[in-house]
């Protein structure tokens, strides 16, 4: 399926699942409680420091993106106001986040894990950068367009200093039950 006639099917969709459309291909979100609980950390952490720091938008699971012919929904993203000013209001956001976070909901599913490599691709396309998150290694993979991936572990801090000034989370509170 093309994007416009995605855009034209996800309106008269209803009911609480999400879709994505990765390489022409409509994909429904995995629903995992655990990887939501940690997607839910990082909506709280980086809620707290966009209160503070005022400089963009923050979304969670239903926060769905334009990117290129594509439609993710990140578990979480940041779009900095120097991007958009102004939320849009109905569907997929027009601008691709600055940062999205994407949780792992099942590392056995190798559809999951495959469009993943295609999301990453297609987001580092439109200059985002992307931590994809494994809840069973514990670990974050960040992904930043002209750099190699880095994987961050247990005894690491998170942080993007050119996107998100002194934020720093460190790995261990991410998934500390």
């Amino acid at each position: 399926m093309i994007a416009s006639e995605f855009d034209e099917w996800i309106e008269i969709q209803t009911g609480d699942v999400s879709f994505e459309l990765i390489s022409r291909e409509i994909c429904a979100k995995t629903i995992a409680f655990y990887p939501s609980v940690i997607a839910g950390r990082f909506v709280g952490y980086l809620f707290i420091y966009l209160r503070t720091h005022k400089i963009g938008f923050l979304t969670g699971e239903a926060g769905g993106y334009k990117i290129g012919d594509d439609r993710y929904v990140p578990d979480v993203a940041f779009v900095s106001y120097a991007k958009q000013a102004h939320a849009d209001k109905k569907g997929y956001n027009g601008f691709p986040p600055d940062l999205a976070v994407e949780v792992i909901s099942d590392s056995d599913n190798k559809k999951e894990l495959r469009d993943l490599r295609l999301k990453i691709s297609g987001y580092l396309n439109a200059g985002t950068i992307v931590w994809v998150v494994d809840t069973e290694e514990k670990q974050v993979e960040i992904h930043q367009i002209g750099h190699n991936p880095r994987v961050l572990g247990m005894n690491d801090v998170l942080e993007a200093p050119d996107l998100l000034p002194n934020f720093t989370l460190p790995i261990k509170d991410i998934f500390e039950e």
